[in-house]
């Protein structure tokens, strides 16, 4: 596209960030890079922000280099309002109790000013560019006293916008200024149409006080010669078998001066084993661009021949490959990108429908990897509530999701930073991104204005460039709740197309279709408490057939996009760092076992809705009482809540695992609703934003080990799984059924069959003797010799759950009965006998090694009970001091042991939690007294 410099305009920044891998150079006291072709650097420092209502000047004086800005709040990077606020001592401690509520909304009904001070150093002959990556809200754009954008324009998240700045910057102090207006994401005013697209967080968390408004991403300036380099990315096409990769590199070269230019662009393609380098000449004509694209008959080492193939973590290896691109203009140079890639062919199919029992009309959506099918298991994810990123947190929490042995995590509009995306590349986790629901991306396209359209196609192209070459991101969802109309979806379409983009996109997170991608496959829901057998069965009684979007069908058939069982309550130390007492006691006082709607409203969830009902206990505390028995106090709760979570959790992720090769309707996929949460939560999370494990955690964790032996609560068969990428042989799997007093009353063994990746099988049909107690437990045993592989503890009731599929299949989509499970009149499993456990005696021996700044401890649990009491549901935590040790990642926790048994579990954490030299351990369980060693 071709563009004068004499005036200022926009055009989409292909891949402005370090999704290409562009040199980034680090503003440091903030002056710009010297010399010709100087690069890009991020605009990190020096930015502050200040309230329109004490700032009377305008754009035009306030982006003057010598602007007093006195008594404005600094900014140690560009940040959110809120994020801005709290740096600046605003708020302290906001997230205890009811603090966020009480943060005054309304100084954001004005605008703000954001200002950033820079020095710049021009070469003759230097181009300068401004890249604006997002904004949420709207803004108006200025520089050194001159408006450079409108913010008609200047909008959205995930905007990429550059700007020729060449004729305006300075030799020497230059400024920055942005006249933000509110964003515009709070779902919880319905009578307020939404104006931009934007992020928002949906019915995630509370939204902030300043509904995000403001910058996520730091904006840019490149330094370029005569010659630009953009758009630099990786066409691949691998051979079915992988054998061979063709790679295709395409970059556009964007002439910034009056006259053509002749360019030499030169490159090469490395890997740990291959290194091949390319060049390809072009006459660029003046203010034009030009797309540079060498294909392997033009270099025949582009032709790779068993090239390394990028796996998810628990099937194969990472490895990476990187792309450079550099403009050369007689001799010297002028431009360059880069971007890193990796070798991977995913595909999407639909199953096939086998007629009179399919479920779904269309069947259900299946992603295959390098020619493997396999079950996406994943969660949710929430950025922090003010969007503050860290790299560092990031790392921990994909250390989190391999330990709890997932493979994917889906991102609901709420795209995080590239630096995300580049951690899950090398972690091997895949990522499923997608457009906002609740949001303006889901509105009919009749009511965009063409500020919005337009705004749409940016985002579409900038986000599409930045994740394209990502091996982790293995599909996008063009629509969340709902499939984009025509118009909408045409606009999509394209810039995903112009990006050359290879990886499926699909129509919906619901069971939807758009004209052009058709059918989604995919479903979502529920949203609260049900049983363990509601997730494991998946006959037609599981459906509400007067949906055809099959929302609120949470049993494990197809692919599910968001569902779990509703409340995941923190444990007690994580509840104390958030709590008072008296918020604490209304989670577990006895009123709230009294039906769906006992209990008061807790802030700590979100709003009360029908469809969830999740911000009172009664929801998810009556089912708990009825099943596991009453509690009289808050510790009692505490231990039922918990095994409690670990059991449902379990039971979703088994369930659908074990049900992905039913021949009609097979579980392809199941997203957690959610993986954490943007703030401390009482509701939709794995892991807490303190970085806590509750039962849920571990239950999650257990039901993902790589190689996995597991009960169906559909018919009570045991089944064997392998999720790794290798070969499984010489397994054995036993059961045994044991009474509540420890007797062993069956025990059934088989060999399991070779598994090849991804296969389950049935091995096992263990038959519950007569005269077993009520409550009673089944250990299952996988072992290769004498090495334990996998080890399973269920706690069962001979009277099974009973749902009533047809109350919670109520007509409609969000009536009082959907998003969780309608038992049936005394229709709960009976463990109530657990609470006659007697107490357990354990004996501990733990030792901690450091190595290569992470600490190792091992915990060896011991049960030393006199008679034949299982230490029940047996947990380990460490701490330096008082102090607990977080983030931390266990090999394995709460786990059942009977006298005589012992295990030996292995906690790894960085050893910059050792502030005492030596971590203590503490154990309990939930008849097992706490102990400290």
């Amino acid at each position: 596209m071709s563009r004068s410099r004499k005036r200022v305009a926009a055009t989409v920044a292909a891949a402005v960030t370090a999704a290409l891998g562009i040199s980034a150079v680090a503003a440091g006291a903030h002056e710009a890079p010297h010399g010709r072709f100087a690069g890009t650097s991020d605009l990190t420092s020096g930015w502050a922000i200040q309230s329109s209502a004490k700032v009377p000047d305008s754009g035009a004086a306030i982006s003057q280099p010598g602007y007093a800005a006195s008594g404005w709040l600094p900014l140690s990077k560009p940040e959110t309002l809120m994020a801005g606020l709290l740096e600046n001592g605003r708020y302290p401690n906001i997230f205890h109790s009811d603090n966020l509520a009480k943060v005054p909304t309304k100084q954001f009904d004005v605008n703000w000013w954001y200002r950033d001070q820079l020095t710049v150093h021009p070469q003759p002959g230097q181009h300068t560019f401004l890249k604006m990556n997002g904004i949420s809200g709207k803004a108006d754009l200025w520089l050194n006293g001159t408006k450079i954008a409108d913010s008609s324009q200047l909008q959205g998240s995930y905007s990429g916008l550059e700007y020729d700045i060449t004729q305006y910057v300075r030799d020497g102090a230059n400024a920055i200024a942005l006249d933000v207006s509110r964003n515009d994401s709070d779902i919880t005013k319905f009578d307020t149409p939404m104006r931009y697209l934007t992020q928002n967080q949906v019915d995630w968390n509370p939204m902030a006080p300043d509904q995000n408004t403001g910058l996520q991403f730091a904006p840019q300036l490149a330094q370029d010669g005569p010659v630009s380099v953009r758009n630099a990315h990786m066409v691949q096409h691998n051979a079915k078998d992988l054998s061979t990769s063709d790679l295709t590199v395409k970059a556009d070269v964007r002439n910034n001066t009056d006259s053509a230019q002749r360019v030499n662009v030169t490159g090469s393609v490395t890997g740990k084993s291959t290194a091949v380098p390319w060049h390809a000449s072009v006459t660029v004509p003046a203010h034009a661009t030009q797309t540079v694209t060498v294909t392997p008959a033009e270099n025949r080492g582009l032709h790779l021949v068993h090239p390394a193939i990028w796996w998810p973590y628990q099937m194969g290896g990472q490895p990476m490959y990187h792309l450079s691109v550099k403009a050369n203009v007689n001799g010297h140079r002028t431009g360059q990108a880069s971007a890193d890639f990796g070798i991977r062919t995913v595909t999407s199919r639909l199953t096939k429908v086998v007629p009179g029992k399919t479920i779904g009309k269309d069947g259900y959506r299946q992603f295959v990897i390098n020619g493997k099918p396999l079950v996406i298991r994943g969660g949710g994810w929430s950025p922090e509530m003010f969007l503050r990123y860290s790299p560092s947190n990031i790392a921990n929490q994909i250390s989190y999701v391999k330990n709890m042995g997932l493979n994917a995590i889906r991102f609901e509009g709420n795209l995080p930073p590239n630096d995300m995306f580049s951690q899950l590349d090398k972690a091997g986790v895949l990522a499923m991104p997608g457009w906002q629901c609740d949001a303006l991306w889901e509105s009919d396209s009749k009511t965009w204005s063409a500020d919005v359209k337009a705004n749409a196609a940016n985002q579409s192209t900038h986000v599409a460039e930045e994740l394209r070459n990502h091996p982790s991101v293995f599909a996008f969802f063009q629509g969340s709740d709902a499939a984009p109309d025509a118009a909408k979806e045409a606009i999509y379409l394209k810039a995903f197309k112009q990006a050359d983009w290879q990886t499926p996109q699909v129509s919906s997170a619901n069971y939807e279709s758009s004209p052009k991608l058709g059918p989604s496959g995919t479903k979502e829901g529920g949203y609260n408490y049900a049983p363990p057998n509601y997730f494991w069965a998946n006959g037609p009684e599981t459906v509400n057939t007067k949906d055809p979007t099959l929302q609120m069908n949470g049993s494990a058939w197809g692919f599910n996009t968001e569902s779990s069982a509703g409340n995941t309550i923190p444990t007690q130390d994580s509840l104390d760092r958030f709590l008072t007492p008296a918020d604490q006691k209304k989670i577990w006082d006895p009123a709230t076992t009294k039906g769906q709607t006992a209990g008061e409203e807790l802030y700590h969830t979100f709003f009360y809705a029908d469809y969830t009902r999740l911000s009172r206990m009664g929801v998810y505390n009556t089912p708990l009482a009825k099943r596991y028995g009453s509690w009289k106090d808050q510790a009692a709760y505490n231990k039922t809540v918990q095994l409690g979570e670990y059991e449902i959790a379990r039971a979703q992720f088994e369930a659908y695992i074990g049900n992905s090769t039913d021949k009609a309707n097979p579980s392809t996929g199941i997203i957690y609703w959610m993986m954490n949460k943007a703030w401390p939560s009482l509701q939709w999370s794995l892991y807490g934003d303190d970085f806590d494990q509750p039962g849920v955690f571990f239950g999650a964790k257990k039901a993902n080990e790589p190689v996995h032996i597991m009960q169906s609560y559909a018919d009570g068969s045991v089944k064997v799984a392998n999720l790794t990428g290798a070969r499984q042989a010489g397994l054995r799997a036993t059961a045994q059924l044991i009474d509540i007093n420890g007797t062993v009353k069956s025990t059934t063994t088989a060999s399991v069959p070779a598994l090849g990746s991804q296969d389950v099988r049935t091995v096992l049909h263990p038959k519950v003797p007569a005269g077993i107690s009520k409550t009673y437990f089944e250990k299952l045993t996988l072992t290769r010799g004498s090495t334990v592989v996998s080890r399973n503890v269920y706690w069962l009731s001979t009277k099974a759950d009973q749902v009533d599929w047809d109350k919670s299949h109520a007509p409609g989509k969000y009536t009082p009965a959907n998003g969780f499970a309608t038992f049936k009149d005394g229709g709960y499993a009976d463990l109530s006998g657990l609470q006659s456990l007697k107490p357990a005696t354990v004996k501990v021996h733990s030792s901690t090694t450091v190595h290569h700044g992470d600490a190792v401890t091992k915990v060896t649990i011991r049960n030393v009970s006199k008679d034949r009491t299982p230490a029940t549901f047996t947990r380990a935590d460490l701490f330096s001091g008082s102090k607990e040790i977080l983030p931390i990642r266990w090999s394995d926790n709460d786990v059942t042991l009977w006298p005589g048994e012992q295990q030996t579990i292995t906690a790894t954490y960085s050893t910059d939690a050792l502030r005492s030299g030596h971590p203590t351990v503490r154990v309990s369980g939930y008849n097992v007294a706490t102990q400290t060693f």
